[in-house]
């Protein structure tokens, strides 16, 4: 995240463009005539039956939002990726269980092996073997060296002609 925002912030910041927009949806998609048609009829929009859902869908989604922007702070994005995938399979899954319309079995594979390919992926970048950190380490230990070793000796050969100049004249 490159902007100075907390998680609060992002949230906050996140649900404040999707309003902003929300106008323009209501135009296109012809929405601004029902409301209006709902209000004029009189009907009981504003009862507990529709209250409590749409209350409890506004609360959830802020939830949502707010996790999702912890996790991408706390994890990598290929993780985070991983992660959604996951999440995928479970509704795939409770798919399986629960209704008779689902994905193919070489849908369901296809899943599996986009998943297995992140998590490898994931494994992969995550953390360095310690050998090649090591060598990585010594190699820069020694370039290190080298460079002070060079710095001294033009400082050495600097006051030798300094001297010498002196002396010339």
């Amino acid at each position: 995240m490159t902007i100075g925002l907390n998680t609060w912030g992002l949230v906050l910041y996140n649900n404040l463009e999707a309003l902003l927009l929300f106008p323009i949806e209501l135009l296109i998609m012809g929405e601004l005539k029902k409301i209006k048609h709902e209000i004029s009829d009189e009907s009981d929009w504003y009862s507990f039956e529709v209250l409590l859902p749409v209350g409890l869908s506004c609360l959830f989604g802020l939830a949502i939002s707010f996790f999702g922007f912890s996790c991408r702070r706390a994890i990598s994005a290929t993780g985070f990726t991983v992660l959604g995938i996951v999440n995928k399979l479970l509704t795939v899954v409770i798919n399986l269980v629960i209704w008779d319309k689902h994905s193919t079995l070489l849908g369901t594979i296809g899943l599996l092996i986009c998943m297995m390919g992140g998590i490898m992926y994931q494994q992969t970048t995550s953390k360095k073997p310690v050998a090649i950190v090591a060598v990585k380490e010594e190699g820069r230990c020694e370039e290190q060296e080298k460079l002070i070793e060079m710095e001294s000796n033009s400082k050495k050969s600097g006051n030798k002609e300094e001297s010498g100049s002196w002396q010339g004249k």
